[in-house]
């Protein structure tokens, strides 16, 4: 039998750590613009080094809740309470692995409420979904590539939301509006985490070194790798050409500062750094995984290419230094790129489309979560 619908536009967003720029607080902070009732939930107060948000708007309005001392039965329990006390119609999962062994249990207790799953790429979280997708009521996505890997019989929906940033706020600033200059500044902006590969850069850096001696390297960022990278950074032949400047204030502090990112992760989804950079008018030159290929328009807002494939990528970097006009032209191409196709204003559209069409339908009957 089909559990009835619960009439709420209250949601429960469910997070292992909240942490500083991450999309899903942002969302999450737009949908209550838009008049739904989110409240958060996080399972850790802190995330190692890097830097919390303390969403202190969300907690001024009892709507930070803090799971972190629950024990496996009192979690579910206290979710449970939760949801009935705020009378919530969706929970949704952001990249808390704890929350998904309480899932089923969950979706027994209240088989009407509505669960979804938030996945950026096909990592461990990936893998924890597929042990339970029969609980999930729906999954977002952001590629392509996460549509093929989740379109399988008799698993929830997958809604694609392409997500954007604020083209207000990102716009060409510092290096991007002056005259090209040369020597051209090389930069890496992300997590230092394993799927990144903030290695792979400080590798690129040293193999670009050799070949243009003069191009300068930058590196911002934080998180568990930081103290691996600031060694290899050092212990390298290209240490006085890499500066390791560690966490930036706002991504546009960062992206001022350079001409050119690099992405090289080994895993990606679609990564807020290429829209960012392109929407400040900085090329990108971006590894081909995930849903990095959806974003970069060859020759119109970056390239792709492997950071091992040093040769190529040297190539691309001595043609524009030495045709700056060439360049000059490929970063106002990044922008219109950025104004066609990454509107931030659009991606929220979707994301309340989709939460909304959610919590209007019945929630997926509780057998199939058993």
């Amino acid at each position: 039998m089909v559990a009835a619908a619960r009439p709420t536009q209250a949601i429960l967003a469910l997070f292992p750590f909240l942490v500083s720029g991450m999309l899903p607080i942002a969302v999450m902070r737009a949908m209550r613009e838009r008049g739904l009732d989110i409240t958060l939930g996080r399972y850790r107060p802190t995330a190692g080094s890097l830097t919390v948000d303390a969403c202190d708007d969300f907690e001024a309005d009892g709507r930070l809740i803090s799971l972190s001392e629950d024990s496996e039965e009192s979690g579910i329990e206290k979710l449970q309470l939760i949801i009935e006390k705020r009378n919530l119609g969706l929970v949704i999962n952001f990249g808390a692995p704890l929350a998904y062994s309480r899932i089923s249990q969950l979706k027994e207790r209240v088989p009407e409420i509505r669960i979804m799953d938030t996945l950026y790429n096909s990592g461990p979280h990936f893998h924890s979904f597929s042990a339970y997708h029969p609980c999930f009521d729906g999954v977002l996505v952001e590629s392509d590539d996460m549509v093929r890997r989740l379109s399988l019989p008799g698993w929830p929906t997958a809604h694609k939301v392409e997500s954007g940033v604020d083209l207000a706020r990102f716009r060409p600033a510092g290096r991007a509006v002056d005259p090209v200059q040369a020597p051209l500044r090389v930069g890496y902006l992300g997590r230092m985490s394993i799927e990144k590969n903030p290695l792979g850069f400080v590798e690129l850096a040293e193999r670009l070194h050799d070949a243009l001696p003069t191009i300068q390297f930058f590196m911002f960022g934080e998180g568990p790798m930081t103290a691996q990278v600031q060694a290899r950074i050092m212990s390298g032949r290209a240490a006085s050409a890499i500066k390791f400047a560690g966490f930036a204030d706002h991504p546009t502090t960062a992206l001022a500062q350079i001409d050119v990112l690099v992405v090289p992760s080994v895993l990606d989804g679609r990564p807020a750094a290429v829209m960012e950079a392109n929407a400040c008018g900085v090329p990108v030159i971006g590894a081909p995984v995930g849903g990095i290929p959806e974003l970069i328009e060859e020759g119109r807002n970056g390239f792709l290419a492997l950071p091992r494939n040093h040769e190529r990528i040297a190539a691309l970097l001595s043609g524009w230094q030495a045709d700056p006009a060439r360049f000059a032209a490929l970063r106002q191409s990044a922008r219109r790129v950025a104004e066609a196709r990454f509107d931030r204003n659009r991606m929220m559209d979707r994301y309340e489309a989709v939460y909304r069409a959610v919590l209007a339908r019945p929630a997926r009957p509780v057998g199939i979560c058993a």
